[in-house]
């Protein structure tokens, strides 16, 4: 068994919602070096579209597994970003559930929008590895 200081300290439900193969390549190996640094106990969803991440939203809700946090890009073909985070607040949930969206626009407009739409925060996708785990250990609050 670890020592207390090393044991898993944090469990947390994250929905990570990308349509970019490489993208949630990424992310998952950086929530898998989180993960093997046995400071967080994450439970994983990764879901390729908006519209499955509304029905992921929908069935959380009907079993009361909402994710505590949804790291979301915005720039998806059919139910974009924008129309899962209207989903959110039309289901009253951004209240209980970080929605964080991660994406590869930097304008204003866009982060304008997305603050406007529910979102928590909002973020310039990484391109490096190193880079994508300091902003997960930042969005997750683990040191």
């Amino acid at each position: 068994m670890l020592p207390k200081s090393r044991e898993a300290m944090y469990q947390n439900r994250v929905m990570v919602v990308d349509d970019d193969e490489d993208d949630i390549y990424l992310m998952k190996k950086a929530l898998a070096r989180l993960q093997e640094s046995a400071r967080v106990n994450l439970d994983l969803t990764f879901v390729l579209s908006g519209s499955d991440a509304l029905g992921e939203i929908d069935r959380g809700l009907q079993d009361n597994t909402l994710p505590d946090k949804i790291f979301l890009d915005l720039n998806m073909p059919g139910v974009n970003g924008l129309d899962v985070l209207h989903h959110c607040m039309v289901q009253e949930i951004l209240d209980k559930v970080d929605v964080v969206v991660i994406t590869t626009a930097s304008d204003p407009d866009t982060r304008r929008a997305a603050l406007a739409s529910g979102a928590r925060s909002v973020c310039v996708k990484p391109n490096s590895l190193q880079e994508m785990s300091e902003l997960i250990s930042r969005l997750l609050d683990v040191n």
